[in-house]
């Protein structure tokens, strides 16, 4: 009997361990992310652009999957991806909620525009601006930037393994881990981001 508990507990170990790598290891950025995103910036500019920098953030993807890709547009190759929280209220483990309201803490959908890299309050951050008024026109009021956070980290999905193992949450900015936040800002030309929502 004490032998059959000990395989069911070995057992329930390995699947949460597998589960839990599978996460921290999947890159998850859809097809339809990748398209919509494309033409959301082709529709933006009125063109196709033929070289420079796409952010893609599919929040139809779990927060535990690196479901931010980094496209060389010239390209159209995925140079790295990462992982990105969401805002606090937009959902635990899925970003089911997104506004465009201030003090909403929530994450917004559509394209933005990189503007700037700057020093503020969350340390290094890159500065966005909605490029759609219904979408994300309050982004720059809001204060809706890229940065790093402590909590986008796989110690943050252990932490929170009583909540299905999600990543930690922001006010609605785009967080990244400190490493991957300086890959993206080293590596960018020109770019926009596009947040992908059902």
């Amino acid at each position: 009997m004490m032998k059959v508990k000990i395989l069911a507990l070995l057992g329930l170990l390995a699947l949460i361990t597998i589960t839990l790598g599978w996460f921290l290891l999947s890159s998850s950025v859809s097809d339809d992310a990748k398209m919509a995103a494309t033409i959301a910036l082709k529709n933006s500019l009125g063109r196709n652009l033929e070289s420079g920098t796409l952010i893609i953030v599919d929040f139809t993807q779990p927060s535990q999957s690196k479901r931010l890709a980094f496209m060389n547009i010239e390209t159209g190759k995925i140079q790295f991806y990462a992982r990105v929280a969401h805002g606090k209220n937009s959902g635990d483990v899925y970003a089911r909620k997104l506004s465009n309201i201030i003090g909403s803490l929530q994450s917004s959908a559509g394209l933005f525009e990189v503007t700037e890299s700057f020093n503020g309050q969350k340390g290094p951050s890159l500065r966005l601006k909605g490029l759609d008024p219904e979408l994300n026109g309050n982004a720059e009021i809001r204060g809706i930037i890229i940065h790093s956070a402590r909590y986008v980290s796989w110690y943050s999905i252990v932490l929170n393994w009583k909540e299905k193992f999600r990543l930690g949450r922001s006010n609605g900015c785009f967080a990244l881990s400190n490493s991957d936040f300086q890959k993206l800002k080293t590596s960018l030309v020109r770019p926009a981001l596009y947040a992908h929502h059902d």
